[in-house]
């Protein structure tokens, strides 16, 4: 789907406001409550599933948000493939703040168009990326269902789901509400995240490819490397790239290292993107 820039800009404030006001309701009570986010380990071993048989020539389908189509993931990832010798025919769902909860609903315009695509053709991947707000503080109520959902039409299509997990705000959340300072740091966000995408393809016996650990690790490893978007919630270029990588490395069990296919970076900042994605396992 083509949009103009200022239509995904505009998308993407209003998808923030309404992260907000829902963060800052949990935020809110839990602070009432006095309950204080543990953050993980995102240097952990993940021992994640590895494909049940890697295919040179996978019929691929993404569903997600601005998250995927800011500087076109599905194609970065092909054209990343290609480099590595496989050919994948990758297809995208892609719509502005969509939650998996529209994807699942037939109801819904876009939802509808999934269906059509999961119960007409088969796939060997689907890769599902959810809102960020939903996956933050959200999943078990909106996400957890509707992946449930998705994942059983997956497998009638004769094929496996894949979560696509996303990255933290750069700065976390930050802001006034109701006189108080609502806080929640990029290490906590991603945490919370990283537990619901962790559950759910642990439930679902699902691929995981963890882009967001990815941004954790990078941006501590490399914190020259600048892999968020101005706006601080998209990814940059690179931050794009490394999500491909990641990708690479779950769906073909090999490591990105050394491919040529940099996505217009500088060659040393692909080659260090591409190590941090090798060692995402």
């Amino acid at each position: 789907m083509k949009r103009s820039r200022l239509v995904k800009i505009v998308i993407g404030i209003l998808a923030v406001l309404a992260i907000i006001f829902l963060a800052g309701y949990f935020l809110i009570s839990n602070a009432l409550k006095g309950e204080k986010i543990q953050v993980m380990d995102f240097d952990q071993e993940l021992n994640l599933r590895k494909p049940v048989q890697v295919k040179t020539d996978p019929a691929i389908l993404f569903l997600g948000n601005s998250m995927t189509y800011f500087n076109d993931l599905p194609t970065v990832f092909m054209n990343l493939s290609q480099s590595g010798g496989f050919e994948p025919e990758v297809y995208e769902l892609t719509e502005g703040s969509y939650r998996l909860e529209y994807f699942a609903d037939e109801t819904d315009e876009v939802g509808a168009q999934a269906w059509d695509a999961l119960k007409n053709y088969d796939w060997d991947y689907v890769i599902m990326q959810e809102q960020s707000g939903i996956s933050t503080i959200g999943a078990e109520e909106h996400m957890y269902p509707a992946a449930r959902t998705l994942d059983s039409m997956i497998r009638e299509a004769n094929g496996e789901s894949v979560f696509l997990m996303t990255w933290a705000y750069k700065e976390g959340f930050s802001f006034p509400l109701l006189g108080l300072e609502i806080k929640n740091s990029r290490e906590e966000m991603q945490t919370q995240m990283a537990q619901n995408y962790i559950n759910i393809a642990s439930e679902l016996d699902a691929l995981l490819a963890p882009a967001g650990i990815a941004f954790m690790r990078c941006s501590s490893e490399y914190p020259e490397i600048e892999l968020w978007d101005e706006d601080g919630n998209h990814p940059s270029p690179a931050g794009t790239y490394l999500a491909a990588c990641v990708l690479y490395q779950v769906l073909y069990d090999q490591s990105p290292s050394e491919l040529d296919y940099t996505a217009e970076l500088d060659r040393q900042t692909a080659s260090k993107l591409q190590l941090v994605a090798a060692g995402i396992r």
